[in-house]
């Protein structure tokens, strides 16, 4: 094979490397990271939750964990939820009488759905119900949305400096 026939391929390949790489990092999903404060404007339905209550996000590729903090300058947060996100049932939590169980996933490049399993034994009946929640982050990063399953959404808006705890 002669130089130029070698360079023409060498080139080919080299453009279809970085278009294969383009597509990759296009299907990737973004990174929820950081530190967000509840904005009650645009959140529905969520009386329930202060109005200062600030959110800080760690994620890698496999976990999400989430850290809800009842005002930036709190020293312990009030609540934690950590998940797997392969998709795959695992058991979440057991107190007496209830099991709760959880699936999440990623069904778009924004769009994180956690699924919860509850089974809850008692001597007459067993009860188990399913609730879904999204966590969707804007296109420009800047608002993470929480969708829950009883029709409440809860919108928080990413802060400059990160939260350290």
């Amino acid at each position: 094979m002669n130089r130029a026939v070698r360079n023409t391929v060498a080139t080919l390949w080299l453009a279809l490397a970085a278009a294969g790489a383009m597509a990759a990092s296009k299907d990737r999903q973004i990174d929820f990271s950081g530190t967000w404060k509840l904005n009650m404007q645009k959140s529905k339905g969520a009386p329930d939750w202060r109005p200062d209550t600030v959110l800080v996000v760690l994620q890698s590729p496999y976990q999400i964990h989430f850290v809800y903090f009842l005002t930036g300058a709190a020293a312990t947060p009030f609540e934690t939820h950590d998940y797997v996100t392969n998709g795959k049932e695992s058991q979440l939590y057991t107190t007496g009488a209830e099991t709760a169980y959880a699936s999440v996933r990623w069904t778009s490049k924004y769009v994180l759905q956690v699924r919860m399993h509850h089974l809850v034994r008692s001597e007459i009946a067993d009860t188990d119900w399913t609730e879904i929640d999204t966590w969707t982050l804007s296109d420009d990063g800047k608002i993470l949305t929480h969708k829950l399953s009883d029709g409440k959404m809860l919108v928080y808006d990413k802060q400059e400096k990160d939260k350290v705890y």
